[in-house]
């Protein structure tokens, strides 16, 4: 069984037709990489596929199958349980992504604390743990940090351990 099957997708703006029929799997240990120009439906095709495409967009037709779920059926509000446990999104641009008020501990200890992953002190462990994983360093520092104190890569590392903290 794919991990993600992803079958003639297609996603409309107001009506007009953006993403047209895209498919693709993904299997168990694999990495699939989804290249286009700009503006081709990328993040669109992704957004679909965790549910968060803006009010002004529609997912037309198609399936997203993960496992034998068809998130695609889903509600937003059933989608919350999956998203970020199951499925996440590593956004390209980690500057609008980052919230520039709170420190990226804070940021990563959110999403942990909304799925109940432990008290305070297991969270903030866990947190280290992450930054570490991505390979950060002086994570206990960086987990002080605000988004403009560290470079784009580092926040790039902050999204990912963000998308893989659960």
């Amino acid at each position: 069984m794919s991990l993600l099957d992803v079958r003639d997708l297609a996603v409309s703006y107001d009506g007009r037709p953006a993403v047209h029929g895209v498919s693709f799997t993904v299997e168990p240990g694999e990495v699939v990489a989804v290249v286009g120009e700009s503006g081709s439906g990328k993040t669109t095709t992704a957004h679909s596929i965790i549910g968060l495409l803006p009010r002004n967009a529609s997912l037309d037709r198609g399936s997203v199958l993960l496992g034998e779920n068809d998130l695609a059926t889903w509600s937003p509000r059933r989608m919350e349980s999956v998203r970020g446990a199951q499925i996440g999104l590593v956004p390209q641009d980690p500057s609008n992504s980052l919230d520039p008020v709170k420190t990226v501990g804070a940021q990563i200890a959110e999403v942990l604390r909304i799925h109940k992953r432990g008290d305070r002190a297991a969270v903030r462990r866990r947190v280290v743990e992450l930054l570490t994983r991505v390979g950060l360093p002086d994570p206990e520092t960086r987990a002080r940090q605000y988004p403009h104190e560290l470079s784009g890569g580092m926040r790039q590392r902050v999204l990912i351990a963000i998308a893989v903290a659960l």
